[in-house]
Formats: C-alpha cells, sequence, structure tokens
C-alpha cells in the first residue's frame, strides 16, 4: 500500500517544481534571447534591403511624375490656348447678341413709352376738360352765392340804417328827457 501523502512530501515537491520551473525560465529566456538578437539581425537586413528598394523606387517614381508632369504641362497649356480662342469667339457672339436684344428692346420700349404717353395726354386732356366744365359750375354756383350774399349785405345795410335812426330817435328823447330832468332838479334845488 502506498504511503500517504504529508505535508513534506508537498513542500519537497514544490521545492522541485520551482527548482524546475526556474531552470525552464532560464533556458526559455536564453532562447528568446537569442531568438531577439536573430529577429533583431534579420529585420535589420530586411530594412536596409527595402530602404534601398524604397529609395529606388522613389527615384523611379519622381522621374515618372516629372515627365508626366511636363506632359500634362503642355497638355493643359495647348487646352488653355483653345479654349482662350474659343472662349473669344464665344464672348464676341454673345456681345453682338446682346447688342441686337438691345436695340430690339429698346426699339420695342421707344414704342411703348410713344404708346402710353399718347394714352396718357389723352387722359390729361380729358380729364382737363372734365376740370374745366366742372370748375364752370363750380364759378356759376359762386356767382349766384356771390349775389345772394351780395343782396343780403344790401339788406342788411337797410336794416343797419333803420337801427341808426332808431337808435338816434332814442337818444334824441333820452336827451329831452334828461335834460327836463335837469330843468326840475335845478328849480328844485332853487328853491330850496
Amino acid at each position: 500500500m502506498p504511503r500517504p501523502v504529508d505535508s513534506s512530501d508537498l513542500e519537497r515537491l514544490r521545492g522541485d517544481l520551482r527548482q524546475d520551473m526556474s531552470a525552464m525560465g532560464t533556458d526559455l529566456r536564453q532562447e528568446m534571447s537569442a531568438m531577439g538578437v536573430d529577429l533583431r539581425q534579420e529585420m535589420s537586413a530586411t530594412a536596409a534591403g527595402l530602404r534601398q528598394e524604397m529609395s529606388a523606387m522613389g527615384a523611379e517614381l519622381r522621374q515618372e511624375m516629372s515627365a508626366t508632369a511636363a506632359g500634362l504641362r503642355q497638355e493643359m497649356s495647348a487646352l488653355g490656348t483653345g479654349l482662350r480662342g474659343e472662349m473669344h469667339a464665344m464672348g464676341e457672339q454673345i456681345r453682338a447678341d446682346l447688342r441686337q436684344e438691345i436695340q430690339a428692346s429698346a426699339a420695342e420700349t421707344r414704342l411703348q413709352m410713344e404708346q402710353f404717353e399718347s394714352r396718357l395726354l389723352a387722359r390729361v386732356d380729358a380729364s382737363a376738360a372734365e376740370t374745366r366744365r366742372y370748375m364752370g359750375v363750380v364759378a356759376e354756383d359762386l356767382r349766384s352765392d356771390v349775389k345772394a350774399v351780395a343782396e343780403g349785405l344790401g339788406a342788411l345795410d337797410e336794416k343797419v340804417e333803420r337801427f341808426r335812426g332808431e337808435v338816434r330817435e332814442d337818444f334824441g328823447r333820452v336827451d329831452r328827457r334828461l335834460l327836463h330832468l335837469e330843468v326840475r332838479v335845478i328849480g328844485r334845488s332853487d328853491r330850496t
């Protein structure tokens, strides 16, 4: 029968495991360090090669782009010259068309203005004739009103003259009464 496991066995087993793991860790570190050195060397060599390839490709691309740019400049210059010529021709055509439209529009506007002017003058003449007729009627009404006012003033003058005459007569009577009273008052004062 196997012997039962006690705590000292477990401690020994733990210690053995620690030593095995420490040895394995050290071995793994050494292997990884060696692999890291190898990888660094490979990457350095690859990077140097890539740099050289990229530098060569960059030089080729620059040459291609320079050649393409020169070709594009020539094409654009040719297109620009052609476009300038077309735009100049179109501008001349547009100017000619606009001149014709403006002249036609000006003639039409003159005609419309003349028609408007004649209609306006006809309306003004009709309005002036209507105003003259109306003013004639108003003047006639005013004449009759002025005549009525003049007749009223004449009648008023007659009334005022009659009133003046009556007032003179009344003042004459008052004067005579005052004289009579004065004579009586003086006569009484002489007696006393």
